[in-house]
């Protein structure tokens, strides 16, 4: 079988009794994360600019759904655009391997298509279960090679969750939903430019691709036929799009440069690649996350005074220190720019921490903001070194003028949640949601006990403007 017929077997057999215990709850906490980051981001201009923009479109022959939060309802495909700018807008979404962010498109994707449908509870968990893994077997090891080919990974593999999503939830037979990815990589986009200059199209991106998975979906289910090696044929995805030639790749994290097809499909359903998810709980890029979570942990153990700070260092994985890529890097890349590490270790230090709400420090826009001295003096004394660091696992080390130097090394594990750590970590962003904290425990009880529902249309009800 191909690639795609692989991947489609597997959706199309996947049901709720094959996934394990830790794969629920791992869905779950991404749904969660998903969901509160969406919701917490309601307010922002650019949510209400694509609701506005939703509704104003109408393909009501496919059924309509909901927007998050705001009660409007618009097509199935035109909601789910919507929520999929609401959920990406902050860059508080989750994130696999660094540049793609899956959540975004899955959760807004799976939401409108269960609308009005009497999906069930164990039937949604199934369909972003698949989704997710669909995605992450395309991409972990791919997308350093898009993003050296001058595409934007998150949007570029954004189609393919959406895309399985839509066909699980509609019961496409299998051979449909090949048909489906094999659409999906027709209509698959998003060009690096935008993160090169930091401009606004990679707000809106992801809900293009949202939007075009589901679409390829619906093609798909007329039995309109696609390429059956649309991955990996001679003009297929990955020699396209990644510029894989002869199993050799284009760029990698970790020096890697052989590249194999069966690690693709190799033990699906068995390993699960979605554990490798992490979610982001700060507006900004992920490899910050940890950054600020090093240096707050330190600045906290150690009650560092951050006028006694004589340097602040921090090896980092190459690729976190020249974003969107090596190839690509943005123009004056390495100074103190508040995008970068500078801005976030030492705010992190001043403040014992970082705020979940408030400032918006993502995807061409950033929210004005009076910085407070002692943060850009200590902007200055950050230096960052490429290394061999795993992604998301820097090494800080706060040197003292007194001689004294403290480090800590992360493991890159730290932000992959699971619904435990999800329930506390997303509690910073309450604030913002536009309920009280009783609503939005109600909400997490009800994530959490998904398996239970019997029409996922009573959740979506509980998620609209009360």
């Amino acid at each position: 079988m191909s690639i795609s017929q692989e991947l489609a077997q597997f959706t199309h057999d996947l049901e709720f009794n094959n996934l394990q215990v830790d794969v629920v709850d791992k869905v779950k906490a991404i749904i969660l994360h998903g969901l509160f980051i969406g919701l917490s981001s309601v307010h922002e201009d650019d949510a209400q600019l694509a609701a506005k923009l939703a509704t104003s479109l109408s393909d009501d022959q496919i059924g309509s759904a909901h927007i998050l939060a705001t009660g409007m309802q618009a097509g199935r495909l035109n909601a789910a655009y919507a929520n999929s700018i609401l959920i990406h807008l902050r860059g508080q979404d989750d994130s696999f391997r660094m540049l793609t962010h899956p959540g975004c498109t899955i959760i807004p994707a799976a939401f409108a298509e269960s609308e009005g449908r009497s999906i069930n509870g164990k039937e949604f968990l199934t369909a972003v279960a698949a989704a997710y893994e669909v995605h992450c077997r395309l991409s972990r090891d791919t997308v350093p090679s898009a993003q050296n080919q001058g595409f934007r990974s998150s949007a570029l593999f954004g189609i393919f969750g959406p895309a399985i999503a839509s066909a699980k939830i509609q019961s496409l037979s299998s051979e449909q939903i090949a048909n489906t990815l094999a659409l999906a990589v027709s209509f698959a986009s998003g060009n690096l430019q935008t993160s090169h200059e930091g401009t606004k199209e990679m707000t809106f991106q992801e809900g293009i691709a949202t939007q075009n998975g589901m679409m390829a979906s619906r093609i798909a289910g007329l039995d309109v036929n696609g390429a059956v090696e649309c991955f990996e044929g001679p003009a297929g995805f990955l020699r396209i799009f990644t510029g894989i030639e002869n199993g050799r790749l284009n760029g990698s994290f970790d020096n890697q440069t052989e590249f194999d097809l069966i690690t693709i499909t190799e033990k699906l359903g068995v390993e699960w690649r979605l554990h490798d998810v992490t979610m982001k709980i700060y507006s900004g890029a992920g490899f910050v996350q940890p950054v600020i979570d090093g240096c707050a942990a330190l600045a906290i153990e150690h009650d560092i005074d951050p006028d006694a700070i004589q340097n602040i260092h921090i090896e980092m994985n190459e690729w976190e220190t020249v974003y969107p890529s090596p190839k690509y890097p943005r123009p004056g890349w390495g100074g103190t720019d508040e995008w970068k590490n500078a801005h976030f270790a030492a705010s992190a230090i001043v403040n014992r921490g970082y705020e979940s709400t408030g400032r918006r420090l993502s995807y061409g826009d950033r929210s004005s903001f009076e910085e407070l001295p002692e943060v850009q003096r200590l902007t200055k004394l950050v230096t960052v070194e490429k290394s061999d660091r795993p992604q998301y696992g820097p090494k800080i080390s706060i040197s003292l003028n007194d001689g004294k130097t403290h480090s800590i090394s992360m493991t890159g594990d730290e932000f992959k949640w699971n619904f435990t750590m999800e329930k506390d970590r997303i509690q910073a962003v309450y604030p913002a949601l536009p309920f009280d904290k009783s609503t939005a425990e109600d909400i997490i009880a009800q994530v959490e006990n998904l398996e239970s529902l019997e029409n996922m249309d009573i959740f979506i009800h509980s998620l609209l403007s009360r």
